[in-house]
């Protein structure tokens, strides 16, 4: 048998989970923002994230972090 490990972030307050391939928006507590990031890696202590385009991935790590939102969309892909 074959078994493969998945890894979730999951908000304490709301029981939102998020996972690799969401589209988030950040705030960090030096009060700036990421918005429209895609989730490509989730480590132990945060995650790597894409802001679109041909640019290498960045990390974050979630004790830098206020809030994330998952930016939900609709069938055709545009934000509901």
């Amino acid at each position: 048998m074959n078994y493969k490990v998945k890894k979730k972030i999951v908000c304490e307050e709301t029981g939102e989970e998020l996972k690799i391939g969401d589209e988030v928006s950040i705030r960090y507590t030096s009060g700036g923002g990421n918005g429209c990031c895609r989730i490509t890696k989730i480590t132990d202590t945060g995650f790597h994230y894409s802001a679109g385009g041909t640019r290498r991935d960045k990390s974050v790590q979630l004790k830098d972090i206020v809030e994330i939102w998952k930016r939900e969309q609709n069938d055709e892909g545009a934000e509901k």
